[in-house]
Formats: C-alpha cells, structure tokens, sequence
C-alpha cells in the first residue's frame, strides 16, 4: 500500500514579526512597501523560487512601481 501524498499546508505569519525574518516557506500578512524592502534585503541572498519571503516581497515592490514592471518595461520607440 502507497502512502498518500502530503498535505501542502500555508502558513502565515505578520510581516513586521521576527518570524518573517527568518522563516523563508511562510506567507506574509499586512505586508507594506517599507517592510517589503526590508525583508527583500534580509532575504537577499535566497532564491525567489525557494524563498516565499522574498517572492512576496519583490512582488509587492513590482506592483508599487509607477507603470508597474519596474526595471523590466521596455522602452518605447525603439520597436
């Protein structure tokens, strides 16, 4: 008899907490821009695919951007 595959859990935690800190496989609840820039750099160093914090934060940061895309829009006229 197979075992049956794992449950995939979601755990949250507050972004100003230590726990976002250190914990990288937690999603982020009452995330702000400044706090987003903050736990990007303490977080800095993990892969955003194997990093939650990191992914959350960076998206966060991509949205607040003024058209949106951040460094990845393309400049216009250059076709």
């Amino acid at each position: 008899m197979t075992s049956p595959e794992p449950t995939h859990f979601r755990n949250f935690v507050q972004a100003d907490g230590k726990l976002a800190e250190f914990m990288c496989q937690v999603h982020l609840m009452d995330l702000t821009i400044p706090r987003a820039r903050e736990l990007r750099y303490i977080h800095r160093f993990h892969h955003p695919d194997e990093c939650i914090v990191h992914l959350e934060a960076a998206y966060l940061l991509l949205l607040q951007d003024d058209d949106g895309w951040g460094s990845l829009s393309v400049p216009e006229g250059d076709g």
